[in-house]
């Protein structure tokens, strides 16, 4: 059976168009589900959409036993005199200017600012209050002007506190806005740890030294 030579193109060409057409809806399918899943990847990359592997459990709530640690402050103590109150001022943020604006916001209270400057590390929270067992009473009066901030314990000797701003801090009140009642005690956190406050001797000390000075 003799095939004729056109008619054999012609089938040759037809093959030819269904390999292209296969071969390019394959991947035109493979493409489209490449680009898919580089947009997915972006968007939880830059956090638009949660990523399936996050684990809720890795971050969880503040709770009153996250407290447990925290320092109580004084029993029955009234906020310190902001005058009395000495405290160094952290940026813990890539916030520029951070520990300058909130220094002079601090200071406008009274507070005697020791130093300001960046903190060598990050801290996501509004703030922790770093002091020793002398300086309770100034950290927690402090944190009233700092709603959802915290108080660290160390083992400083002085009432000197150190003020370190994360990155959920706004800004320091203005004094005819300041939520400080003197002369209402300040609040313990729930479940906080009592601390035992070294008796400041120092003024015991002196006074017979005084009297014995007098006396010459």
């Amino acid at each position: 059976m003799t095939t004729d030579p056109a008619e054999a193109e012609r089938r040759r060409a037809a093959r030819r168009r269904h390999l292209q057409q296969r071969q390019t809806l394959v991947f035109g399918i493979l493409i489209t589900a490449m680009l898919a899943v580089a947009l997915v990847a972006a968007a939880v990359w830059s956090n638009v959409i949660p990523s399936p592997f996050a684990r809720p459990f890795s971050s969880p709530e503040p709770t009153e036993a996250a407290t447990a640690n925290a320092p109580c402050p004084p029993a029955d103590a009234l906020p310190a005199p902001f005058n009395e109150i000495t405290a160094n001022v952290f940026n813990a943020t890539d916030q520029t200017g951070l520990a300058a604006r909130t220094a002079s916001g601090l200071a406008q209270f009274g507070v005697v600012i020791s130093q300001e400057a960046n903190y060598g590390g990050s801290f996501e929270g509004v703030a922790n209050v770093v002091s020793g067992p002398r300086g309770l009473q100034a950290a927690y009066t402090v944190v009233e002007l700092l709603p959802g901030a915290t108080v660290t314990l160390d083992g400083r000797d002085d009432a000197t506190i150190d003020v370190v701003l994360g990155g959920a801090f706004s800004e320091i009140p203005a004094p005819e806005a300041a939520p400080v009642d003197p002369e209402v005690p300040l609040t313990p956190p729930p479940g906080c740890t009592p601390v035992e406050v070294p008796e400041d001797t120092g003024a015991e000390q002196e006074a017979p030294v005084a009297e014995e000075a007098t006396e010459r």
